[in-house]
């Protein structure tokens, strides 16, 4: 689990960086606003968006709604390179090799979560099943030190994943599921692998932080330009 001095310093960059947006909101005529605004859209469709080829996208479908993040900044780490991605409005995600690390202004955040005896998603696609650890903490509530022990294993490409740009017969799909908790109070997450030159990379995931907020992302655009 991440100690109190990471944390910190989690907090105090990711305050800064949403300090640094809502500026650029607020000053609307300056041509840095500008750039900002055509990164995420305006509120234009995500198909419509005219991308800046010069920054990273993921496209987020959130409380029935569709938007744009852009990379803010990437982390190296020994086990997966750790992206943090903001929305025009402040929302932050961090993924881990597909998976939430931490997230900021949903509403309901896992604030951060670690990974314990964690598999390659190589080796899950070589195995089609495995279980892990999975230690988080949660706000509002307070909630420090939620231990899960969860099973990822092969599925059915669904019907039902907001994918766009992309078919679900086109990846491999992956379910996780977490030990002792109905289904029906937490869903499950998803995720869609496609095998690339290094090795399978996570190209969908959908994630529900609790039973009323779910949310999904997928790599934009969907086929690498």
């Amino acid at each position: 689990m991440n100690s109190p001095h990471r944390r910190i310093g989690f907090a105090a960059r990711t305050a800064a960086v949403l300090l640094f947006i809502s500026l650029l909101s607020a000053c609307g005529h300056t041509p840095v606003s500008r750039t900002v605004a055509d990164a995420f859209g305006k509120g234009a469709p995500v198909s419509d968006v005219s991308l800046n080829p010069n920054l990273s996208y993921l496209r987020v479908v959130y409380q029935g709604r569709e938007a744009l993040m852009v990379l803010g900044y990437s982390d190296p780490h020994p086990v997966g390179t750790i992206d943090t991605w903001y929305s025009r409005d402040g929302e932050m995600i961090r993924l881990q090799n597909g998976r939430i690390q931490a997230t900021a202004g949903l509403g309901l955040d896992w604030r951060s979560v670690s990974y314990q005896s964690l598999p390659s998603w190589q080796s899950i696609v070589e195995k089609t099943n495995a279980q892990f650890s999975r230690v988080r903490d949660e706000m509002p509530g307070y909630r420090f030190g939620i231990r899960d022990t969860v099973a990822v294993y092969a599925t059915a490409p669904p019907k039902d994943a907001p994918l766009k740009g992309i078919a679900a017969a086109d990846l491999f799909w992956f379910e996780e599921t977490v030990s002792g908790v109905d289904p029906r109070q937490r869903p499950s997450a998803r995720y869609g692998v496609r095998n690339g030159p290094e090795g399978p990379i996570v190209v969908y995931g959908e994630q529900c932080l609790s039973l009323q907020l779910c949310i999904a992302w997928q790599t934009w655009p969907a086929v690498p330009q």
